[in-house]
């Protein structure tokens, strides 16, 4: 059995695509991994194929051409764009069509725009979501909420929700630090951020909250790991830093390999994920990267939110924070002056949870059933 999965927006090494969905199903069929980018690998199952494409649009007629090629028994779609696609190839081959909804989409859409304009945008977007989704013979997602927001009202075909857990023990392997970390790898951090670096993201409060712990902490050191917006917001970033004078407390990596990711964790003190609460769609999702950092048994400063009470102030591995620069140092103030002994038994707690419930292996089982029961039979 051949299974293609399409994305026109992810990366060959994307964590959920590959090292999850695609390393699964591979224990049950040949899976091709579709991409417009990362490293091509058609040696080992399951197999990476870059495609062309200047960008999104461009890359889908790539993506349908190299699927055809194969000629899959399955296609299972990421993004709305690439349901399109998998229409087309389940008409010529007559193919099972999954698709696998990692976010808001539509909403994330209608944030583009003004008011009233993004309340319309969104609207009509998730009216061609929910129409192409239609044709679909069965639907993944990271949450209820994602499934319900993206699906016609009257789906009637199988759906499972398959939270974007992390691999157990995922960075407890040693590995080689590559050229480019290490210098960065000669640091120790107290603080680390992963994740796209927005205004939204709290990327400025961050920068406001190293300018109050500086003077208490004069070697407080600082990393961010990801991507900016938009060139603008990566000026006004460095802009700020040095109005701030944090040149000596803030670091910034570029975006690296998911395999890699643990290697700057074991050398971190405190994940932060500090969102304003007032963009719903991060309020409702359950972030990877918290649960990454628990992963790497690091305490999480966290925004306030319901998600988060229940994750993180339930368990008691870290603290929640109003989203302003005062409450996150005073936060971030109780995790770097806890005592060793509490601090470990911070870190021994947040492990055990994602060994016990947080993670992908859980999860394993439920979707080989799905494709067994209602796609080979």
């Amino acid at each position: 059995m051949k299974i293609c999965i399409l994305t026109n927006a992810h990366h060959s090494k994307d964590v959920r695509l590959y090292y999850k969905i695609s390393r699964t199903l591979a224990k049950i069929a040949q899976v091709y991994l579709l991409c417009p980018a990362g490293i091509q690998q058609k040696s080992v199952n399951p197999y990476q194929i870059v495609v062309k494409g200047e960008n999104s649009w461009s890359a889908l007629k790539h993506l349908y051409d190299a699927a055809l090629k194969i000629k899959p028994d399955m296609v299972i779609c990421v993004e709305p764009l690439t349901v399109a696609v998998g229409i087309l190839l389940k008409k010529r081959l007559k193919c099972a069509l999954l698709v696998d909804i990692h976010e808001f989409y539509a909403q994330a859409f209608g944030e583009r725009f003004r008011f009233p304009f993004s309340f319309i945008m969104r609207g009509l977007y998730r009216l061609g979501e929910n129409y192409l989704n239609s044709f679909t013979d069965a639907a993944l997602g990271v949450s209820s909420e994602v499934l319900a927001a993206a699906l016609p009202f009257k789906y009637g075909k199988p759906t499972l929700v398959l939270p974007n857990y992390p691999v157990r023990n995922v960075w407890d392997y040693n590995s080689d630090i590559p050229a480019e970390l290490q210098v960065i790898c000669n640091t120790s951090f107290d603080l680390i951020y992963i994740g796209g670096l927005t205004r939204g993201r709290g990327i400025f409060h961050i920068l406001q909250m190293a300018a109050l712990l500086r003077k208490r902490y004069p070697s407080l050191k600082i990393l961010l790991v990801g991507r900016f917006e938009s060139p603008e917001a990566e000026s006004e970033f460095n802009a700020k830093v040095i109005a701030l004078n944090l040149q000596s407390l803030i670091y910034y990596q570029e975006w690296i390999p998911a395999e890699n990711i643990g290697i700057l964790l074991k050398r971190c003190k405190v994940g932060l994920w500090t969102y304003d609460p007032r963009n719903r769609r991060m309020k409702r999702a359950l972030p990877l990267k918290v649960l990454e950092y628990l992963a790497a048994g690091l305490p999480v400063l966290s925004t306030k939110s319901t998600l988060m009470k229940e994750l993180v102030e339930k368990n008691r591995v870290g603290i929640l924070c109003d989203y302003n620069p005062g409450s996150m140092a005073k936060a971030a103030r109780k995790l770097l002056e806890m005592p060793a002994e509490e601090y470990e038994a911070m870190q021994e707690r947040a492990l055990h949870l994602i060994d016990s419930r947080y993670n992908w292996e859980i999860l394993e089982d439920s979707l080989v059933e799905l494709i067994q029961a209602y796609i080979i039979s």
